[in-house]
């Protein structure tokens, strides 16, 4: 998805994008499993915004901050404005 914010800062997909994806992925019998961004400058939590633009309880949220010599990859469920940790190995 492309950033409309054009900011390294901020994030925004257009929804006409993201409807077209979407629809895309339906078509194929595809489900939505996790969606995944950056912290360039902050650890991997979900910040306020994040939660707050959580509309997919259903999908896990990736989250891989690179602010330190070592990148690092938290997965969180989001719900009812709520972020829970959730465990994942990658393979």
């Amino acid at each position: 998805m492309e950033n409309t914010e054009k900011s390294p800062v901020a994030f925004a997909m257009d929804t006409r994008q993201l409807q077209k994806v979407l629809q895309k992925m339906s078509l194929k019998g595809e489900v939505l499993v996790g969606i995944y961004h950056s912290h360039p400058t902050a650890p991997p939590i979900p910040s306020r915004e994040d939660i707050a633009f959580a509309y997919y309880p259903e999908a896990a949220y990736l989250i891989l901050s690179l602010s330190a010599n070592k990148p690092e990859l938290c997965c969180y469920r989001i719900l009812q404005k709520q972020a829970f940790r959730l465990p994942f190995k990658l393979i």
